[in-house]
């Protein structure tokens, strides 16, 4: 165990009545461990938040797998900026579920608000007639969570959103575990549906992420609309 000084703002630093804490975490913890820790510590303000909390370490934003750095003088938990200035909302996760009430409650807060939209999408259990027994997708951690932002802000100008939601697993995922989550508020379905649909599409053919299925014949890289066996990709 070691102890993590937490810098905290607004809602949260008024619950806690002090604009910094000191939480005990185990050696190994991620973000999502410590968000976890602070939900218990300070659960009206976390609540509701939801999933607009973020943390910043050594300049850098943590994604909730991330791990806190030995190194970290301080951890700034930031709730969203006042004015709703953050209107594009990512998430590249691993293992941790997403809250649909969470999502809606960030979508909300509008008042021309007229629509929301949400597209979950799932790992298939079967594909080509085949058991698939995993999904692993690959990703490049540099790349993904600044091309998802690309992608929102992209949609918020195209359609006139008011809001939008996009989160993507990463890493190993099972039959009927969510892949990816996006949600978007709008004046009305006229813009929210074709949006949320346009964000899914680009998402699936742009973001730099690759899927790895394992059916029960074997491994399949599945690259752009082309699906190649890992058997045949052996070395002679």
């Amino acid at each position: 165990m070691r102890k993590v000084k937490v810098r905290l703002y607004s809602v949260l630093r008024e619950e806690a009545g002090s604009n910094e804490i000191e939480l005990e975490v185990p050696d190994n913890c991620r973000a999502a461990d410590l968000l976890s820790l602070l939900e218990a510590r300070l659960p009206r303000s976390m609540r509701a938040l939801g999933m607009g909390v973020y943390l910043i370490a050594n300049g850098r934003t943590l994604r909730s797998h991330d791990p806190i750095p030995d190194d970290a003088v301080v951890v700034h938990v930031l709730p969203p900026s006042s004015g709703g200035s953050e209107r594009v909302i990512v998430r590249v996760l691993s293992e941790e579920q997403v809250d649909l009430a969470d999502v809606v409650k960030l979508l909300q807060g509008d008042d021309s608000v007229g629509a929301l939209a949400l597209f979950i999408g799932v790992v298939r259990g079967l594909n080509r007639g085949e058991r698939v027994k995993v999904l692993r997708y690959e990703h490049s951690e540099e790349l993904l969570e600044a091309k998802l932002r690309e992608i929102g802000e992209e949609a918020i100008k195209e359609f006139k959103l008011s809001k939008v939601f996009i989160a993507h697993y990463v890493g190993t995922r099972r039959p009927g575990e969510l892949t990816m989550v996006v949600g978007v508020s709008a004046e009305g379905r006229a813009e929210a549906f074709p949006a949320l649909q346009w964000i899914v599409d680009k998402v699936k053919h742009e973001a730099p992420v690759w899927k790895e299925e394992v059916r029960e014949s074997g491994r399949y890289f599945l690259v752009g609309d082309k699906e190649v066996k890992a058997d045949e990709l052996s070395p002679t």
